[in-house]
Protein backbone atom coordinates (compact mmCIF):
# COMPACT_ATOMS: atom_id res chain seq x y z
CA UNK A 1 0.00 0.00 0.00
CA UNK A 2 1.66 3.37 -0.75
CA UNK A 3 2.02 6.09 1.54
CA UNK A 4 1.37 9.65 1.81
CA UNK A 5 3.85 12.27 1.46
CA UNK A 6 3.85 13.23 5.10
CA UNK A 7 3.48 9.43 5.95
CA UNK A 8 6.79 9.11 4.08
CA UNK A 9 8.34 12.15 5.62
CA UNK A 10 7.14 10.60 9.92
CA UNK A 11 8.83 7.60 8.47
CA UNK A 12 12.02 8.94 7.38
CA UNK A 13 11.94 11.05 10.56
CA UNK A 14 11.43 7.99 12.49
CA UNK A 15 14.35 5.94 10.61
CA UNK A 16 16.86 9.55 11.39
CA UNK A 17 15.96 9.12 15.30
CA UNK A 18 17.05 5.07 14.88
CA UNK A 19 20.59 5.72 15.24
CA UNK A 20 21.13 2.21 15.97
CA UNK A 21 18.83 0.91 13.05
CA UNK A 22 17.23 -1.88 15.14
CA UNK A 23 13.32 -1.06 14.23
CA UNK A 24 12.78 0.93 17.54
CA UNK A 25 13.72 4.59 18.90
CA UNK A 26 14.61 4.75 22.87
CA UNK A 27 16.63 6.99 24.76
CA UNK A 28 19.97 5.40 23.68
CA UNK A 29 18.89 6.50 20.70
CA UNK A 30 18.35 10.21 21.40
CA UNK A 31 21.75 10.51 23.32
CA UNK A 32 23.45 9.29 19.94
CA UNK A 33 21.82 11.46 17.95
CA UNK A 34 22.79 14.68 20.38
CA UNK A 35 26.00 13.60 20.91
CA UNK A 36 26.92 13.38 17.44
CA UNK A 37 24.91 16.80 16.97
CA UNK A 38 27.14 17.98 19.52
CA UNK A 39 30.26 16.90 17.85
CA UNK A 40 29.42 18.16 14.76
CA UNK A 41 28.37 22.05 16.06
CA UNK A 42 29.32 22.58 19.64
CA UNK A 43 31.87 20.19 21.41
CA UNK A 44 32.64 21.95 24.25
CA UNK A 45 30.73 20.84 26.97
CA UNK A 46 30.07 23.99 28.53
CA UNK A 47 28.35 25.53 25.51
CA UNK A 48 25.06 26.86 25.69
CA UNK A 49 24.51 25.22 21.99
CA UNK A 50 26.30 21.72 23.24
CA UNK A 51 23.95 22.30 26.47
CA UNK A 52 20.97 22.92 24.14
CA UNK A 53 21.50 20.12 22.03
CA UNK A 54 22.06 17.91 24.86
CA UNK A 55 18.77 19.16 26.49
CA UNK A 56 16.74 18.98 22.84
CA UNK A 57 17.35 15.83 23.16
CA UNK A 58 16.09 14.70 26.08
CA UNK A 59 12.94 16.61 25.74
CA UNK A 60 12.25 15.47 22.43
CA UNK A 61 12.75 11.22 23.76
CA UNK A 62 10.60 12.27 26.73
CA UNK A 63 7.68 13.42 24.41
CA UNK A 64 8.31 10.89 21.88
CA UNK A 65 7.94 7.80 25.05
CA UNK A 66 5.28 10.12 26.70
CA UNK A 67 3.02 10.32 23.34
CA UNK A 68 4.11 6.78 21.10
CA UNK A 69 5.13 4.19 23.14
CA UNK A 70 1.57 2.35 23.33
CA UNK A 71 2.65 -1.08 24.65
CA UNK A 72 4.87 0.44 27.59
CA UNK A 73 8.19 -1.15 26.60
CA UNK A 74 10.10 1.43 27.24
CA UNK A 75 10.96 1.77 23.03
CA UNK A 76 8.74 3.19 19.99
CA UNK A 77 8.63 0.72 17.06
CA UNK A 78 8.01 2.80 14.02
CA UNK A 79 4.09 1.54 13.88
CA UNK A 80 3.82 3.31 16.91
CA UNK A 81 5.76 6.43 16.18
CA UNK A 82 3.60 6.73 12.48
CA UNK A 83 0.35 6.22 14.76
CA UNK A 84 1.25 8.67 17.62
CA UNK A 85 2.19 11.78 15.34
CA UNK A 86 -0.84 10.95 12.57
CA UNK A 87 -2.89 11.03 15.89
CA UNK A 88 -1.00 14.27 17.62
CA UNK A 89 -1.64 15.82 14.20
CA UNK A 90 -5.47 15.29 13.85
CA UNK A 91 -6.26 15.29 17.61
CA UNK A 92 -3.88 17.58 19.78
CA UNK A 93 -4.62 20.72 20.35
CA UNK A 94 -1.19 21.79 21.35
CA UNK A 95 0.98 19.43 19.09
CA UNK A 96 1.83 22.20 17.24
CA UNK A 97 3.27 24.32 19.19
CA UNK A 98 4.71 21.40 20.97
CA UNK A 99 6.80 21.22 18.03
CA UNK A 100 7.83 23.97 17.59
CA UNK A 101 8.60 24.36 20.93
CA UNK A 102 11.23 21.78 19.71
CA UNK A 103 12.12 23.60 16.87
CA UNK A 104 13.20 26.46 17.82
CA UNK A 105 15.17 24.58 20.05
CA UNK A 106 17.00 22.83 17.16
CA UNK A 107 17.21 26.03 15.27
CA UNK A 108 18.78 27.85 18.42
CA UNK A 109 21.43 24.68 18.92
CA UNK A 110 22.19 25.54 14.89
CA UNK A 111 22.47 28.96 15.13
CA UNK A 112 25.96 28.75 16.66
CA UNK A 113 26.77 32.46 15.87
CA UNK A 114 24.09 33.52 17.87
CA UNK A 115 22.78 35.84 14.98
CA UNK A 116 19.33 35.18 14.79
CA UNK A 117 19.73 33.05 11.62
CA UNK A 118 21.01 29.59 10.08
CA UNK A 119 23.04 30.31 7.58
CA UNK A 120 24.35 27.23 4.93
CA UNK A 121 27.75 26.18 6.89
CA UNK A 122 25.44 25.75 9.94
CA UNK A 123 22.81 24.15 8.51
CA UNK A 124 24.73 21.65 6.65
CA UNK A 125 26.92 21.23 9.91
CA UNK A 126 23.82 20.63 11.81
CA UNK A 127 22.39 18.29 9.54
CA UNK A 128 25.65 16.20 9.06
CA UNK A 129 25.40 16.09 13.03
CA UNK A 130 22.05 14.48 12.29
CA UNK A 131 23.05 11.85 10.36
CA UNK A 132 21.25 13.92 7.31
CA UNK A 133 23.55 13.34 3.88
CA UNK A 134 25.14 16.55 2.42
CA UNK A 135 23.12 16.57 -0.37
CA UNK A 136 19.93 16.52 1.78
CA UNK A 137 20.58 19.06 3.51
CA UNK A 138 21.57 21.07 0.60
CA UNK A 139 18.23 20.61 -1.01
CA UNK A 140 16.52 21.55 2.35
CA UNK A 141 17.93 24.72 3.09
CA UNK A 142 17.20 25.95 -0.22
CA UNK A 143 13.33 24.87 0.48
CA UNK A 144 13.31 26.66 4.08
CA UNK A 145 14.65 29.94 2.75
CA UNK A 146 11.46 30.48 1.76
CA UNK A 147 12.24 34.78 0.97
CA UNK A 148 15.45 33.47 -0.64
CA UNK A 149 18.05 36.11 1.58
CA UNK A 150 20.50 32.93 1.87
CA UNK A 151 19.41 32.18 5.78
CA UNK A 152 17.01 30.30 7.27
CA UNK A 153 15.08 32.68 10.18
CA UNK A 154 13.32 30.49 12.86
CA UNK A 155 9.55 31.07 11.55
CA UNK A 156 11.23 29.38 8.40
CA UNK A 157 12.70 26.58 10.50
CA UNK A 158 9.95 26.03 12.64
CA UNK A 159 6.92 26.64 9.74
CA UNK A 160 9.14 24.00 7.68
CA UNK A 161 9.10 21.48 10.43
CA UNK A 162 5.37 21.22 10.80
CA UNK A 163 5.29 21.18 7.04
CA UNK A 164 7.29 17.87 7.38
CA UNK A 165 5.15 16.56 9.75
CA UNK A 166 1.65 17.19 7.97
CA UNK A 167 1.55 18.41 4.51
CA UNK A 168 0.81 16.30 1.03
CA UNK A 169 2.41 18.63 -0.99
CA UNK A 170 6.02 18.29 -2.53
CA UNK A 171 6.28 22.02 -3.12
CA UNK A 172 5.12 23.12 0.73
CA UNK A 173 8.48 24.52 2.09
CA UNK A 174 9.75 21.43 4.54
CA UNK A 175 8.19 18.93 3.00
CA UNK A 176 11.34 17.59 1.69
CA UNK A 177 13.96 18.56 4.37
CA UNK A 178 15.05 14.77 4.83
CA UNK A 179 14.94 13.91 1.68
CA UNK A 180 11.58 12.76 0.93
CA UNK A 181 9.96 14.54 -2.59
CA UNK A 182 6.78 12.26 -2.82
CA UNK A 183 4.56 9.75 -1.41
CA UNK A 184 6.18 6.09 -1.12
Amino acid sequence: MARSLHESNVAALFALLDSTGDGQIGADDFRRIADRACAAVAPDPGSPQHQAIQRLCADWWHHVREDADADGDGAVSATEFVQAVDHLVASHPHFQQMTGTLSCAAFDAADTDEDGFISVPEFERFFSGLGIPHEVAGGAFAQLDTDGDGRISRQEYAEGVWVLLTSEDPDAPGSAILGQTQAG
